[in-house]
């Protein structure tokens, strides 16, 4: 055996600086561990972490989120902001199509394939800005993107199925029918299990086909009065294998089979927010009212009391401040006060000067948990142009994120739907579309045009647009998708237009063409391209 280590005098003595009543084990088990976050420090010991799986931990407390998720975006304005930022910035007006086939693989010439794109683009437009395409003729295809991808956020998933109804007047029988997450569970209240979990329905393998809907809706006002029934609905089509169900949710867990809503991590503080909030909101109306006390004394000089409680004749005598609703805050209000009594006014001091620092803090960190920048969030743009612009371009690069997700589960599927239902009543020739899977996956290539990046400075955007067009580090299409959002062989087919009826007028059309050279910016502007009247600091004053 080796020889025991010496122990310096100025050693400090572990034993002594942890105590004398820790368990030797635990000391050990401090050094032993090989992170950190794994050993049993005083600050981690008391954390009781659960092992789980994705289910385990989220179906028997779904219901408890969805509606905590529902109630704070009925009634808390931080909750709803962030929500309809979201929306906003992923969905907008809707996710416009724009067809792009694999010409090659097709071998179409480039006209073929501009005539083919135009004519079903156009097809779809037909059936998609009609409220008819909505199961419950409510919404258009763009409204339907909007309501299914807030459902998501906030309930955790949604559910849409694709069933043929014909109507009057339409041409395409394919309806978009939405149902909430809630209405999507177990059948008569059977617990999960590997086969069937949260209305989900999985083979051996634990692959979802189907899911099972509830109607009428668990907390309808018709629950008790009707008797519950629920449809089981196959994921794909048997013989076709064409998608029937589409779950609209964010898989953050292998084998997870229902979505969290996004504001899981932060509907606490968000609580905690709201309920400060109207604390101070409360304090700082009762201490802005003007209340008078009108106070009177119990008896004269003499000692005689001047309030008797009864008259000469035994009866009761009610004074004014014993009347209900006397004693009552208000703007103005005159409240009579019992002899001896006294008024003393509290004040409240409000709003606190600590209130807007520590809402701010708070924001900060909701917008930190869903990825949301403060200024986007607070819709606040008042540091340097470099800042806001950052946090616009990092909101945006997510919001990219959740569009392709959202696509992919949606909007996509929906459109090769489409696509089998006018190729199979002739609207749309596609040789092959019904018989080669690979020619339906050329045929359904698509790309899905969403809101535009926010801009602060376009002068600068529309600049630095034209010179990665310039070099070859872009396209003049990404690039008009980016800042307005539309298509760029419309915008060029519009200005044609444009320019002819003006000089059908004898006008002069003065409009640059995209991609040329854009005009000179005005040198008097600062360096930050602020002209004073936006509002945002220039670089050099922030960081003074």
């Amino acid at each position: 055996m080796g020889r025991k280590p010496k122990i310096s005098a100025d050693a400090p003595n572990l034993f002594t600086e942890i105590g004398a009543s820790e368990n030797i084990s635990v000391i050990q088990e401090t050094f032993r561990a090989p992170y950190l976050a794994a050993s049993q420090k005083r600050s981690l010991r008391e954390w009781l972490a659960s092992y789980t799986t994705a289910d385990g931990a989220l179906l028997p407390h779904a219901n408890t989120l969805r509606a905590r998720s529902y109630d704070s975006v009925r009634n808390q304005p931080a909750a709803t902001g962030a929500i309809k930022t979201l929306k906003t910035g992923v969905v907008g007006s809707g996710l416009r199509l724009q067809p792009s086939i694999d010409r090659d693989f097709l071998k179409m010439s480039e006209e073929e394939a501009q005539i083919w794109q135009a004519k079903t683009k156009q097809e779809f437009r037909l059936w998609a800005e009609n409220s008819l395409c909505d199961f419950s003729r409510q919404l258009t295809f763009y409204g339907l993107q909007r309501l299914a991808f807030g459902a998501q956020l906030i309930s955790g998933d949604c559910f849409a199925l694709l069933p043929l109804k014909p109507f009057p007047g339409m041409i395409y029988d394919l309806r978009v029918q939405l149902i909430e997450a809630d209405r999507v569970c177990n059948p008569d209240g059977l617990p999960d299990s590997e086969k069937i979990a949260g209305g989900i329905e999985r083979d051996a393998d634990g692959v979802a086909f189907a899911i099972h809907i509830r109607t009428p809706h668990p907390y309808s006002y018709a629950m008790n009065t009707t008797q519950a029934v629920w449809q089981r609905v196959p994921i794909y089509g048997r013989k076709t294998g064409i998608k029937n169900v589409l779950h609209l949710m964010e898989v953050e867990r292998i084998g997870q089979s229902r979505g969290v809503t996004i504001l899981a991590p932060v509907i606490e503080p968000l609580k905690q927010i709201s309920d400060y909030s109207s604390a101070e909101l409360s304090a700082a109306v009762v201490n802005a009212m003007l209340t008078v006390g009108v106070e009177r004394p119990l008896e004269d000089s003499t000692g005689t009391l001047l309030y008797p409680d009864e008259d000469e004749k035994g009866n009761a005598i009610e004074y004014p401040w014993q009347k209900p609703g006397n004693y009552q805050l208000g703007a103005g209000t005159w409240v009579d006060l019992a002899p001896g009594e006294k008024l003393n006014m509290i004040n409240a001091a409000r709003p606190s000067s600590q209130y807007d620092p520590f809402f701010s803090a708070c924001v900060k960190q909701v917008g930190m948990g869903l990825s949301i920048p403060y200024e986007v969030l607070m819709k606040l743009y008042s540091s340097s142009y470099s800042a806001s612009r950052a946090a616009m371009l990092e909101f945006h690069k997510y919001a990219l994120v959740i569009r392709d997700d959202f696509e992919v589960a949606f909007s996509q599927p929906i459109y090769e739907t489409f696509l089998i239902e006018a190729v199979s009543k002739g609207r749309i020739i596609a040789p092959g579309f019904l018989t080669d899977p690979y020619r339906r996956f050329a045929y359904s290539g698509a790309y899905w045009m969403g809101p535009a990046q926010g801009q602060i400075d376009e002068v600068k955007e529309v600049n630095a647009a034209n010179l990665r067009v310039k070099y070859g580090f872009s396209t003049k299409q990404a690039e008009t998708q980016k800042l307005t959002g539309m298509d760029y062989r419309d915008v060029m087919r519009i200005q044609a237009e444009e320019k002819n009826y003006a000089e059908s007028l004898g006008l002069t059309y003065e409009a640059t063409m995209p991609g040329a050279a854009p005009r000179e910016t005005n040198n008097n502007s600062n360096e930050d391209g602020n002209n004073g009247n936006n509002g945002i600091q220039n670089e050099e004053e922030a960081s003074g």
